[in-house]
């Protein structure tokens, strides 16, 4: 797979997490286990080897979830190929002896409009499990309905796998910054943000952090009151 699908179904693995958040994760946690020791036994070294082994461990437990997922997806994925080609081969025998195919299964209505379409003596097909309700319905209205078991078609080559996957893969999210900036309310958000930062490294912080808080605020109270009338 490319970068781009890798990533998408990467992103999916891990609960919809991307590559800096997963590290942000395991960072965080890493160095909470660090300091969760130092305070215990007060050895910094300790502390730091703790950490960097929580750090390794993460890495560890996200790189075979992933691997293992991505065999998962392999797997799925061939099968299923595997099922559309014993499906076309059965479907193509089923045409020449004169049978209508009805993939996936109907219900009654479905069913009951078909046989209607193609009047009686119609002998339709199905794949799965057998539906013994289906059956006495067709036979009601004068047709018939038979059940194939799933079958397996020839192995599909690692290209048309590859193939598949690309078809199927998430689509990414694309403009996300763009959409957060022109959301209702947001420059309540954006502004409160920026006046905090700026309060780190301007003179008179206390007079831009509450400028900021208010913004925050404000953006919060907008936010709620257009909950509440759109409840």
């Amino acid at each position: 797979m490319d970068g781009f699908v890798t990533r998408a179904y990467k992103r999916t693995c891990f609960q919809g997490r991307g590559a800096l958040a997963r590290w942000l994760d395991r960072a965080f946690f890493s160095a909470l286990g660090g300091l969760c020791l130092l305070i215990y036994c007060k050895l910094a070294w300790l502390a730091l080897l703790f950490g960097l082994f929580l750090l390794a461990l993460g890495c560890f437990i996200g790189k075979r979830r992933w691997e293992m997922y991505r065999e998962r997806l392999y797997r799925q994925a061939a099968q299923a190929l595997r099922r559309e080609a014993w499906m076309k081969e059965a479907g193509e025998r089923i045409r020449v002896q004169g049978g209508v195919i009805l993939y996936p299964t109907p219900d009654r209505e479905t069913l009951k409009g078909a046989c209607l379409l193609r009047g009686g003596g119609t002998n339709f097909h199905c794949f799965g499990n057998p539906d013994q309700a289906l059956t006495e319905e067709t036979e009601k209205l004068g047709c018939s309905l038979t059940f194939h078991p799933w079958g397996e078609g020839r192995e599909p080559t690692p290209d048309e796998v590859e193939t598949r996957l690309k078809l199927q893969a998430p689509q990414p999210r694309r403009g996300l910054w763009k959409t957060a900036v022109t959301l209702p309310d947001s420059r309540y958000y954006l502004a409160g943000g920026v006046l905090l930062l700026l309060s780190m490294v301007l003179r008179r912080a206390l007079y831009w952090r509450l400028l900021g808080s208010l913004c925050l605020i404000l953006g919060t109270g907008r936010r709620l009151l257009s909950s509440l009338r759109n409840a």
